[in-house]
């Protein structure tokens, strides 16, 4: 039985030497190679291209940077703009629905808020796609009842920290007819700096005159 055994390991020896000789070589560390890395971002100085921003964003009429959008320091009082108004009962605003992405969202079991923030944020995965989705974001639903025509929806807003200054949007409605959305949204830059919407007014006009008007509570 002693033969046995070293005979049995006589045979498996030289089987176990091949197995060796056959093996993969040792892994070596990864030559350095600087560039195979794209360079640092740098936020203050790049502005968020189509990619950063994203599917989601391409509906909305955008504001990134704080200046971008046709700003007036005003009060109520100097707000009074001496433009036609005719509203058309015709026209209505029956929803502005609101969004606000900060980043600190973390969800509160609620599976439609969270969808809305993951819709929102689809697709960022780097730093700057991440910043460049956050902001305020704003989908208004209005109807024409009337006549099919040609409209213009404009939104005026206020932010938090830059307090009475108004920023004004508009995007042009041709051919409306039923129930239609305008989307608007303050990102990126724009967001971070000035914080978000305080308060709001959103008009629709045909031609030069104002046929519908929803507002915040507070404008």
């Amino acid at each position: 039985m002693r033969w046995t055994a070293f005979i049995a390991l006589a045979i498996v020896l030289p089987g176990a030497s091949a197995l060796a000789e056959t093996s993969l070589p040792r892994p070596t560390a990864e030559p350095d190679n600087p560039d195979a890395y794209g360079p640092a971002i740098d936020l203050d100085k790049d502005g968020p291209s189509a990619a950063d921003i994203g599917p989601v964003q391409k509906h909305f009429v955008l504001v990134s940077e704080p200046n971008q959008a046709e700003a007036a320091e005003s009060d109520n009082a100097s707000l009074a703009r001496h433009e036609k108004i005719a509203l058309d009962k015709r026209i209505k605003i029956p929803k502005v629905h609101d969004v606000e992405d900060d980043g600190s969202y973390k969800g509160a079991g609620n599976p439609a808020l969270d969808y809305e923030i993951k819709y929102i944020n689809w697709g960022a995965v780097t730093q700057k796609q991440i910043v460049a989705r956050q902001g305020h974001y704003f989908t208004i639903t209005w109807v024409n009842d009337g006549p099919k025509a040609d409209f213009t929806a404009r939104f005026e807003y206020r932010q938090v920290r830059s307090k009475e200054i108004v920023r004004t949007l508009v995007q042009p409605m041709p051919q409306v007819s039923g129930a239609t959305r305008s989307y608007f949204a303050i990102v990126s830059h724009a967001f971070a700096i000035n914080g978000p919407v305080s308060s709001w007014r959103f008009t629709v006009l045909k031609g030069d005159t104002v046929v519908a008007e929803a507002k915040s509570f507070i404008w």
